[in-house]
């Protein structure tokens, strides 16, 4: 009987839930706000998934409304006060209003709220972290540059919708990440998906659909002409200053998250047992130094249409590496023998907080060591302090040892567990935030 009962309250406290956001949908919706409006009814559906992380979060809207409420009731009562006209009626109503939203935002810290929002209770702080870090970003493009996302370009104010569906992806790209038993999988897949929708867009935009482009103009989406790029022009441009702050917060989890080439590379490395790895810094030393001199060289007088057919044969002469030398070697080539950006980022890396270090546990059994994409750890395991210098943070190795002989840390704590979960969520937001503005 008690079972039954919370369960009914669950169905209760989301029935409330839902219509408290019905009402502010109307009501923003009245007020010419039709985005928030959207985004309202938006939320009320995604309450249908009973996503723990969404509790806490949803009472936060609630309380929003609630105030709104007071304060249009307040700005209503004294119009109306003005011109004399009654005022009662309209009071009672707005009051019950608030009243109702303020109930539903209680519900939600009851048994019952708890009951309804009860999948993934044990990320669900990570998870709404992911989901505010890549649909905050988003809302305000869509509010105050709504041509930079692709939905506004097509339905003026649907870019609300997008921002949204950003939020949803990164909570669940999260989730899927904090399972160590999937995570590595997973990774790949949004990874390799993220490549597929970039490079699909360029394809549309190069083909004449100019809509699928950010700019207007394509540039050459191969890793190492962001460095001769900025060369080239002698100034830092959208992409390089992207690769930076993308650096500087997630450290080198560019190059096994976010790099559009990379995921090629290191699926295609995925099929066989990594080898011995030659040494992963000096030969990407060579191609920076090869990259950078071939841009300086090419800003003396060369036009710009050599300078980007130039980038396009570099990538093209790439690919086979990718293809056949990372798939057989087992590690990825292109990644961490030839890319001049990727140097860049695990150099760049080293100003980030997050690291990769060994603990107690370890017993140099070397089993991390088969899981390694990018030559950071050697047949006997980590260094003393943890992965080399060549370390993307792809955290494989991680969720790979038996005995857990790696932790995360941030500034160097966090070894519990708490710097690897706030790490998930961040690049968990980053892959949204690129996947869903992955215009060329």
């Amino acid at each position: 009987m008690e079972e039954q009962q919370r369960g009914i309250g669950s169905v209760l406290c989301f029935a409330a839930t839902a219509l408290s956001l019905l009402l502010g949908a109307a009501h923003l919706w009245r007020a010419g706000r039709g985005d928030g409006a959207l985004l309202c009814l938006l939320w009320a559906a995604a309450c249908l998934g009973r996503a723990a992380w969404m509790r806490v979060l949803s009472a936060a809207a609630l309380f929003f409304f609630c105030v709104e409420w007071l304060f249009t009731l307040e700005a209503l009562v004294q119009m109306r006060l003005a011109v004399g006209a009654p005022w009662m009626r309209l009071a009672a109503i707005l009051l019950g209003v608030a009243a109702v939203t303020a109930l539903a935002a209680g519900m939600l810290f009851s048994r019952c709220g708890r009951a309804w929002f009860c999948r993934g209770r044990e990320q669900a702080l990570m998870q709404g972290a992911a989901f505010m870090l890549a649909f905050v970003p988003l809302y305000c493009m869509a509010r105050y540059v709504p041509h930079l996302l692709l939905a506004g370009r097509f339905v003026p104010g649907a870019g609300v919708a997008q921002a949204f569906a950003a939020g949803l992806w990164s909570a669940f790209v999260c989730g899927l990440l904090a399972d160590g038993k999937r995570a590595y999988r997973a990774r790949m897949r949004v990874w390799r998906l993220f490549s597929v929708v970039f490079f699909g867009q360029m394809l549309l935009a190069a083909a004449g659909w100019a809509v699928f482009s950010m700019s207007g103009e394509l540039h050459v989406p191969v890793p190492g002409v962001i460095v001769a790029g900025a060369v080239y022009r002698g100034e830092l441009s959208f992409m390089p200053v992207l690769f930076l702050v993308s650096v500087l917060l997630a450290g080198s989890a560019w190059c096994s998250h976010l790099c559009y080439f990379g995921s090629w590379d290191a699926w295609a490395a995925s099929f066989a047992r990594p080898a011995h790895h030659p040494g992963p810094l000096r030969r990407r030393a060579l191609s920076l130094a090869v990259v950078c001199g071939a841009a300086l060289l090419l800003s003396r007088g060369a036009s710009a249409s050599a300078a980007v057919a130039c980038g396009v044969a570099l990538g093209l002469a790439m690919l086979p590496v990718s293809a056949f030398l990372s798939r057989k070697k087992g590690w990825a080539a292109y990644c961490t023998a030839i890319c001049p950006l990727g140097l860049l980022a695990c150099l760049l890396g080293r100003l980030s907080p997050w690291r990769l270090r060994r603990t107690a546990a370890c017993t140099s059994c070397g089993a991390c060591a088969r899981f390694c994409r990018y030559g950071a750890l050697t047949e006997k395991g980590p260094a003393e302090h943890g992965p080399g210098l060549s370390c993307t943070l792809c955290r494989a190795c991680l969720n790979a040892c038996p005995r857990g002989g790696l932790c995360m840390t941030f500034l160097g704590k966090g070894a519990d567990g708490r710097a690897e979960r706030a790490f998930t969520a961040l690049v968990s937001s980053m892959h949204a935030v690129f996947l869903f503005t992955a215009m060329v």
